[in-house]
């Protein structure tokens, strides 16, 4: 019991460290003894990613609340890095975050939808659904995959 529950702790180490390829390697399994099936990819990536996601979008809420708060100046400065921030948020907004947050990295996009939408109360569980459906797709692709190698 004790070698499962370290198991899925080293996968949501993955998740973290590389969410796109975390499906692809529970499941393709290269070199690997231990198998997963399609539900089990899904519900331990997808808590994974969404642990993540809550630990890095308040954790970046909470250093972005104090930076405000600690280096409030009255001339506001935009520097490049700024004005990259708000074309991102204008261009895109939340959809748009959502939709490459899969291919960013959970820390990564957490860290940005906090910096972006920390004052929107629904970011994070609208952030959360998309490491879900992103999960479903790629767990999916990763075992039609497997599958097709099956048949071949």
């Amino acid at each position: 019991m004790w070698t499962y529950f370290f198991k899925i702790l080293g996968w949501y180490g993955m998740v973290l460290l590389k969410f796109l390829f975390t499906p692809f390697l529970m499941i393709l399994n290269p070199g690997g003894h231990e198998t997963w099936t399609w539900a089990e990819t899904i519900l331990i990536v997808s808590t994974g990613a969404a642990l993540w996601a809550f630990v890095f979008f308040h954790f970046g809420e909470f250093i972005f609340n104090w930076l405000s708060h600690h280096l409030n100046s009255k001339r506001r400065i935009f520097t490049r890095r700024n004005r990259w921030f708000v074309r991102i948020k204008k261009r895109w907004g939340l959809k748009g975050l959502l939709l490459i947050s899969g291919v960013i990295s959970v820390p990564i996009a957490s860290v940005l939808c906090a910096k972006l939408y920390r004052h929107n109360s629904t970011a994070l569980p609208k952030l959360i659904i998309a490491f879900f459906a992103w999960t479903v797709v790629l767990t999916s692709i990763a075992f039609g995959m497997k599958m097709i190698g099956k048949s071949l």
